[in-house]
């Protein structure tokens, strides 16, 4: 299978999710307490998720970072096991380094709160300038799943959109919590 065809089927198996992820912050971050809930979300998917080689050292910091800006204490969570099947570090890697796309957009809104890749948008700033959206794709190009291979590439896809989707909203709730 080429790259159109392994993207496509992905990105096609895995747009309701997606769009679930999505319509939890329709606005983006535009206000402090969706910024915070965002933050407060992927620190915790990024501490406790099957994420590429090394993006748990590099991006984990730069959240807790960004939380202590905005006056957050970040809770340490014990991570998964890294999985060891190609497809699912794949299905895993398509999510977050998908992420660094709309971490551009994010990144724009969370410049109008006054936040930057000096303090309180490290993260962002960071993910937005990855290669790892570009590497990924390559990835996907190399690959050649057999049916079982994509069933398992989509499945780690729906794991991560859903782990994502957990995690912003115990962060929204604890956001509204904070401000009723």
């Amino acid at each position: 299978m080429s790259l159109g065809p392994v993207r496509s089927h992905l990105r096609h198996a895995t747009a309701s999710a997606h769009g679930r992820v999505d319509a939890l912050l329709p606005d983006g971050v535009s206000k402090h307490r969706d910024y915070a809930a965002y933050l407060r979300a992927m620190h915790r998917f990024v501490a406790t998720s099957a994420l590429p080689d090394g993006a748990r050292d590099r991006y984990l910091p730069l959240l807790s970072d960004d939380l202590h800006t905005l006056g957050i204490v970040g809770e340490a969570a014990p991570a998964d096991a890294e999985p060891t099947d190609r497809y699912e570090r794949l299905g895993w890697a398509y999510v977050f380094e998908g992420s660094s796309l709309g971490a551009r957009l994010l990144l724009r809104q969370a410049s109008a709160l006054g936040f930057d890749g000096r303090a309180g948008a490290r993260y962002l700033n960071e993910h937005a300038a990855s290669s790892g959206w570009p590497d990924l794709l390559r990835q996907l190009e190399d690959a050649t799943p057999d049916a079982g291979q994509l069933d398992r590439l989509v499945a780690a896809s729906h794991r991560a959109f859903a782990a994502v989707e957990a995690a912003l909203r115990d962060a929204l709730r604890v956001e509204k919590e904070g401000t009723e």
